[in-house]
């Protein structure tokens, strides 16, 4: 008995809301790992997500692995999701954590990611606005969400975008030049 409520303390519990990794996506979208259905759906249940991807050597004498939450989300489609990377500040380095300190001349970056392994960045001058630098690349992109398993999730997915859903314009209002 004692044994048994024991290992009922140590098994977590699947069905609480935690950091879940989902998904997985390749350099051109392909599906690597996880499910790109139980991504989306807890996109549709709200769930907040983050990414990371990374890049190494291959001979292993380096590697950087990023990690970032996700503000601005789109599933399009119902099939890709296109999000927008929390803004970040530009660091000296990378690769050598002793040599990682935040520029003298500050660079802002964004960066938009996609499950179709798209992935843009642009850093700005904060004082500025001025456009430093654009990256255009592709990579292997993993997919988190603070969710319960999926198998266990039984909260509402909501499809915000059904067949014939469109927005009513009221006004479009263009500042003057």
């Amino acid at each position: 008995m004692l044994i048994a409520a024991l290992l009922g303390f140590a098994a977590p519990d699947p069905c609480v809301s935690e950091w879940r990794f989902l998904f997985a996506n390749g350099p051109q979208g392909e599906d690597v790992a996880g499910s790109r259905a139980a991504l989306i759906a807890a996109v549709r249940r709200g769930s907040p997500l983050r990414v990371g991807w990374g890049e190494a050597a291959a001979d292993g004498s380096w590697s950087v692995e990023e990690f970032s939450n996700v503000g601005f989300t789109n599933i399009m489609a119902g099939r890709d999701l296109v999000v927008q990377l929390e803004p970040a500040m530009i660091q000296n380095d990378y690769l050598d954590a002793k040599k990682a300190t935040l520029r003298a001349e500050p660079l802002e970056w964004r960066a938009i990611m996609s499950t179709d392994g798209r992935f843009d960045a642009q850093m700005t001058v904060p004082a500025t606005g001025k456009l430093f630098r654009t990256l255009r690349q592709r990579t292997r992109i993993h997919w988190y969400a603070l969710a319960p398993d999926p198998k266990c999730d039984a909260r509402e997915a909501v499809n915000s975008a059904p067949p014939g859903r469109k927005n009513i314009l009221v006004e479009s209002i263009k500042p003057a030049e």
